[in-house]
């Protein structure tokens, strides 16, 4: 009798059990287009992003619903617990930043303006362009505050806002490489340093001002990031040459994308208790799928972005679904680390036996470093 096929699904139960989470896959569709992805995603689950059509034009969308626009194109970037949604609109080939309250959309910043963060009180980041310089700006109470550049620099942008007050990004420094940011209201601008390479980007943060973004090595490739402002921890990849992370949640949780084995392909990742996983060996019943790139991660571990079916990109959010509600009484059944024991237990008696019978894994689109300014 050949035990080795029975022990290695029970053991590989019981790793599981402890490995990480379990994901089911939302397809949130496309418009016909090549391409669809899900940049934000609030703590209702409540996901958007950007859409293209048949025709190539970008369509801001909700999974809540239809975002009035009557601009040519639209993206959508972030989404807070009230709804509000913050996004781009385009008017004449110029960007307008934009905030949909209910669906119905308020500009401001004017033109060459973009709104790629906001927090729940309704205040956003992004980027003001004038004459070719880009100026990262906040809004308070709504109203628009040029942060500036670095001294030197000619370029900033503001990618994320924590309820804080507090925006990441990054911006260029007078040598003219990059380095991620966390400016403080009050305190302004703190630079963050490299993991070892010239430039480091920062693309999201947190209630506790970590943030989470990507830098160059000292090969230059680039690696996905954490940090607390004064220390930075590298991810590592998915085996490939470069990672870089775009989102944070408040228990530190990461997410973004990873160059695999072979460097041909991406897959998203999930960083969680020192450890990143490939999204896609975490997902249950989506046969087809390959997630290539994850960009919002919500408190309930919700994560969205790009999943492809078919050789479509898909904007998708998957949710580690919640327990099935105990019917049984306490006794009969055991706790998460009694059954792991148990399993593992059951492995060593088969093993045991055998033994003495017998006397063996578009914000931004995937792409090479660095990541570019919004266009």
């Amino acid at each position: 009798m050949n035990l080795i096929g029975p022990v290695s699904i029970l053991m590989a139960a019981a790793m599981a059990a402890v490995a990480g989470p379990i994901y089911t896959l939302g397809d949130l569709g496309t418009l016909g287009g090549p391409s669809a992805m899900a940049t934000g995603v609030n703590d209702q689950g409540q996901a958007v992003g950007t859409m293209l059509d048949p025709y190539g034009y970008m369509h801001a969308f909700s999974s809540t619903g239809q975002l009035n626009s009557t601009a040519s194109e639209a993206e959508a970037a972030g989404i807070n617990n009230a709804g509000q949604i913050a996004g781009t609109q385009f008017f004449n080939a110029q960007a307008y930043a934009t905030v949909w309250n209910n669906g119905v959309a308020t500009t401001l910043g004017g033109a060459g303006s973009f709104a790629l963060a906001i927090d729940n009180s309704g205040d956003v980041a992004g980027m003001l362009v004038n004459y070719g310089q880009g100026n990262a700006f906040v809004t308070q109470n709504g109203t628009v505050i040029d942060l500036g550049t670095f001294d030197g620099g000619s370029w900033s942008s503001a990618y994320a806002l924590n309820d804080q007050g507090q925006a990441a990004g990054y911006g260029m420094i007078a040598n003219g490489v990059f380095r991620g940011f966390i400016w403080t209201p009050g305190q302004g601008y703190t630079a963050l340093g490299t993991l070892g390479g010239f430039s480091s980007y920062a693309m999201a943060i947190n209630s506790a001002g970590e943030v989470a973004g990507s830098s160059q090595i000292a090969s230059c490739y680039s690696h996905a990031f954490v940090s607390n402002g004064t220390s930075m921890t590298d991810l590592g990849t998915l085996g490939g040459v470069s990672s870089y992370a775009y989102g944070i949640n408040d228990a530190s949780n990461v997410v973004g994308y990873s160059w695999t084995a072979g460097n041909t392909t991406t897959d998203g990742f999930l960083q969680q208790g020192g450890v990143m996983f490939d999204i896609n060996s975490l997902l249950i019943d989506a046969p087809g799928w390959q997630v290539t790139a994850l960009y919002g991660i919500n408190n309930s571990n919700q994560v969205v972005g790009v999943g492809v079916l078919d050789g479509v990109e898909h904007a998708v959010l998957l949710t580690d679904p919640p327990a099935a509600e105990d019917t049984t009484t306490s006794a009969s059944t055991p706790e998460p680390a009694a059954w792991i024991s148990t399993i593992s237990g059951l492995a060593v008696l088969l093993l045991r036996k055998s033994f003495i019978r017998s006397v063996s894994p578009l914000r931004r689109r995937p792409q090479g470093p660095p990541p570019e300014p919004p266009r």
